[in-house]
């Protein structure tokens, strides 16, 4: 086999990868945005009889993911964050940008008395199910299935107590 030919065959071979590589990244960035989407309707799911009773409001603006590889207005990550307002509170689940092998994270804030706590949500197995981890500083505390009980008792802790 001459080299010529050969080097058509690697350059064939080198344009396959990097269309393979494309098509998974831009598969992998549709699941990031709808498996955020679904983390939205499910907690609205949860909440919505404080919804309905205008207890708690839900507000949503768009909201840009930007990393290393996208530090910019280029970042193909584009979706919503999410404010809760309750009690004369505020909740914002801001979306990472996607991480290695699609990868996806969400950091919530105001969810925590410590400002140095730092709270995300990551998105655990394809089904769906999404895990609760607290960092302060380096140290970073159990990791927990994020329910709707759970998360309930995670807003309790935030609405101020006053003696009857």
């Amino acid at each position: 086999m001459d080299e010529v030919q050969r080097l058509g065959e690697l350059l064939s071979a080198n344009q396959r990868n990097e269309e393979h590589k494309h098509q998974q990244f831009h598969a992998d960035l549709a699941r990031w945005e709808s498996s955020i989407l679904s983390l939205y309707e499910q907690i609205e799911g949860w909440m919505a009889p404080l919804k309905s009773s205008g207890q708690m409001l839900f507000e949503y603006e768009p909201h840009q993911a930007q990393s290393k590889g996208y530090p910019d207005e280029n970042s193909p990550f584009h979706t919503q964050r999410m404010t809760l307002s309750f009690a004369a509170r505020q909740v914002v689940f801001i979306p990472d940008a996607m991480g290695a092998k699609g990868l996806i994270s969400v950091s919530a804030t105001g969810l925590s008395v410590h400002a140095q706590e730092q709270v995300s949500l990551t998105l655990a197995t394809e089904g769906g199910e999404w895990q609760m981890t607290r960092r302060i500083g380096v140290k970073e505390s159990a990791t927990h299935p994020f329910t709707a009980d759970y998360f309930a008792r995670q807003l309790q802790t935030l609405v101020p107590q006053h003696p009857v």
